[in-house]
């Protein structure tokens, strides 16, 4: 239970630590990323699950759905960084270790088709996200004492 709280709050933060990181592109990459994915990967992300099952969801539907994925995901990692924890790793390894994997499994692993196509900035956006994933899910299962 601890991990699953760990990886949502976890998740809660990084969503504040990537729009921060955003806000701070430069207009042309927030540009080409308009025009990789329309309304962002989370709407892209929705729109795909909602096809997969015959239906076509509007950008708001859609950002819904790929929202409950995402923060799911994060859940995922919290228990992921608890297991690893209960298992002997020290609790901020175990969420920095979470969240590197899943930089490059989600962030990279899944636009390899577009790798080179997104800019530096947003491949840095998803590297402060993850790291804040990591730090704040090990810092929080430091904290209650998971292990």
């Amino acid at each position: 239970m601890a991990g699953a709280l760990g990886g949502y709050v976890a998740s809660r933060t990084m969503d504040v630590a990537t729009r921060w990181f955003y806000r701070r592109h430069s207009e042309a990459t927030k540009i080409r990323e308009e025009e990789l994915a329309p309304g962002g990967t989370l709407v892209q992300l929705g729109k795909k699950l909602g096809g997969a099952t015959g239906r076509d969801l509007d950008d708001e539907a859609a950002g819904r759905v790929g929202l409950a994925v995402h923060r799911s995901f994060g859940v995922t990692y919290g228990v992921l960084a608890a297991a690893l924890t209960r298992r002997g790793m020290r609790p901020l390894a175990a969420g920095l270790c979470v969240g590197a994997g899943a930089f490059l499994v989600v962030d990279e692993g899944t636009a390899l088709p577009l790798l080179t196509a997104y800019p530096l900035e947003s491949h840095a956006r998803g590297v402060v996200g993850h790291a804040t994933l990591g730090l704040v899910t090990g810092v929080l299962l430091e904290l209650l004492d998971v292990g």
